[in-house]
């Protein structure tokens, strides 16, 4: 498997799709060398590097709905719409256990993407930062803080916010780390081109304080975008492998229907077994 980089797209509770196909490969004992994530494209394969099949679907089902999870008042509170505490900490610790040992232990070299609201750019935060259980899970939180609805994480006093900002398919950060070849699970059907935002004179106001995040916002319609067409070119010449749904999804990026998550993750799983044989020949190639 060296060579070859494991790329994930973000996307909130839509990751859950991207669960279901890394719980397929976790049941066929497929294993990749490297694989780089930004938001929900690290926070749900975490649970892949520790290999924690089921862990991200048992979380869901069973807290979602949960009134400690998310809501206005800690939005409101706290200044963040998730529960931090509740939804990262206590689930991690306590409520559905994450193994932090098999994560800092993996053999994975898995790459996690923050943006860096001081310096505009993408940083990535690898198995040397996971030196202790609060320090990943300040990592994945830090990836995963969603702009405008979270505030900024501090990592050795650098202010971050969501790793897709700026990266939302890392898909040139595998090519930087020296991967000739990469599978790319996507969130989003072939026919998603993601649009301008709108009100960015009030996203400007909002930023004030970080206008490199304003500008990220206001350009990541053009980045997102331009990572499809580099994802294009390379499938056309063989060198990535794109799992993504056939169809447009109805999930919500803070979807709280039940059914539909379920549905979605089981979707992953369905495509994962899809894809597999297809994706073996291709890895042999």
């Amino acid at each position: 498997m060296k060579g070859i980089g494991l790329v994930l797209e973000g996307g909130g509770l839509r990751g859950m799709y991207t669960a279901g196909v890394l719980d397929f490969f976790l049941e066929k004992n497929l294993e990749f060398n490297y694989a780089v994530g930004v938001s929900a494209g690290a926070i749900y394969p975490a649970s892949y590097v520790s290999k924690q099949k089921k862990r991200n679907f048992y979380t869901q089902m069973k807290y979602l709905n949960d009134k400690r999870y998310m809501g206005l008042k800690y939005l409101l509170t706290t200044g963040s719409y998730i529960n931090i505490d509740f939804t990262y900490r206590k689930m991690a610790y306590e409520l559905v256990p994450f193994d932090f040992h098999a994560f800092m232990n993996s053999k994975v070299d898995f790459k996690i993407g923050a943006f860096n609201c001081r310096t505009g750019k993408t940083d990535y935060f690898s198995n040397e930062d996971f030196l202790s259980k609060e320090k990943v899970l300040e990592i994945l939180i830090a990836s995963g803080s969603l702009p405008f609805i979270s505030k900024e994480v501090f990592i050795e006093g650098e202010p971050y916010l969501d790793g897709g900002i700026a990266s939302p398919i890392p898909i040139k950060k595998s090519i930087e780390d020296g991967n000739c070849k990469h599978v790319a699970i996507l969130t989003q059907d072939t026919s998603y081109e993601k649009r301008p935002l709108r009100y960015r004179g009030m996203t400007k106001i909002f930023y004030r304080k970080y206008p490199k995040v304003a500008s990220a916002l206001i350009n990541r319609h053009k980045v997102y975008n331009e990572s499809i067409k580099i994802l294009e070119k390379l499938e056309k010449s063989g060198d990535v492998y794109v799992i993504r749904p056939d169809e447009k999804l109805n999930v919500a990026r803070l979807e709280t229907d039940l059914n539909k998550i379920k549905e979605l993750y089981n979707l992953g799983i369905k495509d994962g077994e899809k894809h597999y044989e297809k994706l073996l020949k291709w890895i042999k190639k």
